[in-house]
């Protein structure tokens, strides 16, 4: 009999827990044997490896000085430590439903919390229906289970009261994966007679669909006035958010 590979071994052995396997200079974070949930390079762990994080930084498009991040999935935290080194005036909330996700944080070399980061064992759907209005000036959404986009994160009530809890210029952005058709429902119930619009793109080497909800943005106007800030922004940061641009469309055209 062949023994295992060692990604056999750390699967069997995790007992259906999330667990870390290193590749080379790849650390990744599983739930199973289907998807990557997370990826960090060892050598430079602050650094966004997987197209749809960078894509989700195209919140700096509308909301370019957030004084207050609210994040939904911790998974191996490369949003959060990408937001924590380049926006060092940024307080950052993170919320993740596993106690062992959260447990594998130091292989990640995520911070300890301190007076700009806070991570919380939660129930985000709990957590967010709790919460008032205008806690945050941006809201990232990519909490995930191992099937998938987690049920209770994907209803028009919790898209509402992330919307609500929103300053009135904030800015929403979602990992929509594959954009179940139950969801997008869920997003146009969630947005039904309000200024919200949702526009959306595709990363070009994964599955993603991110939406990005924001509040005007008159669609004549909208692309050379967000393609002038990627242009600064990029100069800046290296999120390549020119080259998104150009892709974005409006949610009723998914």
């Amino acid at each position: 009999m062949n023994n295992p590979n060692p990604f056999e071994l750390l699967l069997h052995q995790s007992g259906g827990k999330p667990f870390v396997f290193d590749n080379d200079d790849m650390r990744t974070l599983h739930f199973d044997e289907k998807y990557i949930q997370s990826a960090m390079s060892i050598s430079a762990p602050d650094k966004l490896l997987l197209s749809y994080t960078r894509a989700m930084m195209g919140f700096l498009l509308f909301q370019a000085a957030p004084k207050h991040i609210l994040m939904v999935g911790l998974g191996g935290g490369s949003l959060l430590k990408y937001c924590y080194r380049h926006l060092p005036s940024t307080r950052i909330t993170v919320l993740e439903l596993h106690a062992e996700v959260i447990a594998l944080r130091n292989e990640f070399m995520i911070p300890a919390d301190d007076q700009r980061l806070q991570i919380i064992h939660a129930d985000a759907a709990a957590y967010m229906q709790a919460q008032q209005e205008n806690i945050a000036d941006v809201i990232m959404l990519d909490g995930f289970s191992a099937d998938g986009a987690a049920p209770e994160l994907s209803t028009s009530d919790f898209y509402a009261a992330c919307l609500r809890s929103l300053i009135p210029q904030g800015v929403l952005v979602s990992n929509l994966w594959d954009h179940p058709a139950s969801l997008v429902a869920a997003l146009a119930q969630a947005t039904m007679d309000t200024d919200w619009r949702i526009w959306w793109c595709r990363t070009d080497d994964s599955h993603n669909y991110v939406a990005f909800f924001v509040k005007g943005n008159d669609p004549a106007i909208f692309r050379p006035v967000v393609l002038s800030r990627a242009r600064k922004l990029d100069q800046r940061f290296d999120l390549k958010l020119s080259e998104l641009v150009p892709s974005f469309q409006l949610a009723n055209q998914f």
